[in-house]
């Protein structure tokens, strides 16, 4: 049975730690968990399997997310970026495989563009270089409903704009993402309301274009097909910024994947970590991949 453990640190003030699941006879680099963010280092238990019995797993909680320090909303994604190097120094960790999920993506595209040379492989599940319009707009509100204290109202916004209720979708998943994602939501407390605002007005308030994209790195863009948050065209603009990257879209789901589909979430995610083949996945769309001499001026979220 993997060895799990818990490390802490702390960086510019702010307490933070990860959750590391051991794999003694690794195939791959350690692979780091970036998730999003109304998650925590325990999220993606259900995801992990496959990923630990390919290599070490570091689920990481930076400040502002899970039980870390709080972290105000002016401390952009650069600062997370930077305290993820932190962490990672300190755990003598010096080539990395990354998932980054949402919210997280943003902190790993910062991440990887100034440290391309640590990161393996980079896998990007719902990015975007700038949130679409009519989501700032729900995003903004869903502010609101949490300053307000309606918890309920939150979760059932916060389900509309993620989950996808598509009849394709509802076929993949009927309902039970909607279910979980609500439950987890709607019991947001005097500890987690804080952190979700601030984590919306982060969203919110940092640009996210960057001209530079990244470079040397080995990366996957990973979007579902019905995702508002992040449309694939967002997904697709992020793909084209880093030349060799691959995009892909996931069959059925909206932007909550890890809930919608967690088995090929997590099955397609450890083929790449693995360097398996993910043409032909039934999951899958046709592959988009990206020249690798392709240079355009575009960024991540």
């Amino acid at each position: 049975m993997p060895v799990e453990s818990v490390r802490e640190v702390n960086y510019g003030g702010f307490g933070f730690g990860c959750r590391i699941v051991e794999q003694p006879h690794p195939r791959t680099e350690p692979i780091v968990v970036l998730g999003g963010a109304y998650q925590n280092m325990h999220s993606n238990r259900r995801s992990e399997g496959p990923w630990v019995a390919a290599s070490t797993v570091v689920s990481v909680e930076l400040p502002g997310l899970g039980t870390a320090d709080d972290l105000p909303e002016e401390y952009g994604f650069d600062f997370m970026g930077d305290a993820l190097s932190h962490l990672l120094d300190d755990l003598a960790l010096d080539r990395v495989n990354i998932i980054a999920v949402s919210y997280g993506t943003a902190i790993a595209y910062r991440y990887a563009q100034r440290h391309a040379g640590r990161v393996a492989r980079l896998a990007l599940v719902g990015s975007t270089p700038a949130v679409p319009e009519d989501a700032r707009a729900a995003i903004a509100h869903l502010s609101e409903l949490l300053r307000a204290g309606d918890t309920q109202e939150f979760a059932h916004r916060a389900v509309e704009l993620l989950v996808c209720t598509e009849p394709t979708c509802l076929a993949a998943h009927p309902h039970t993402a909607a279910k979980v994602l609500h439950r987890v939501l709607s019991a947001a407390g005097p500890v987690e309301i804080p952190r979700y605002i601030a984590a919306n007005d982060r969203l919110l308030r940092h640009p996210f274009g960057d001209p530079d994209g990244i470079h040397g790195v080995r990366a996957l863009c990973l979007s579902g097909e019905h995702d508002r948050l992040c449309p694939p065209e967002g997904a697709r603009t992020v793909a084209a910024s880093i030349p060799g990257a691959v995009l892909a879209l996931l069959r059925g789901s909206g932007h909550v994947v890890h809930l919608e589909r967690p088995r090929d979430f997590s099955d397609v995610l450890a083929r790449f970590m693995t360097d398996e083949p993910l043409e032909n996945h039934p999951a899958l769309h046709r592959l988009e991949p990206v020249p690798p001499a392709r240079l355009v001026a575009t960024a991540a979220t």
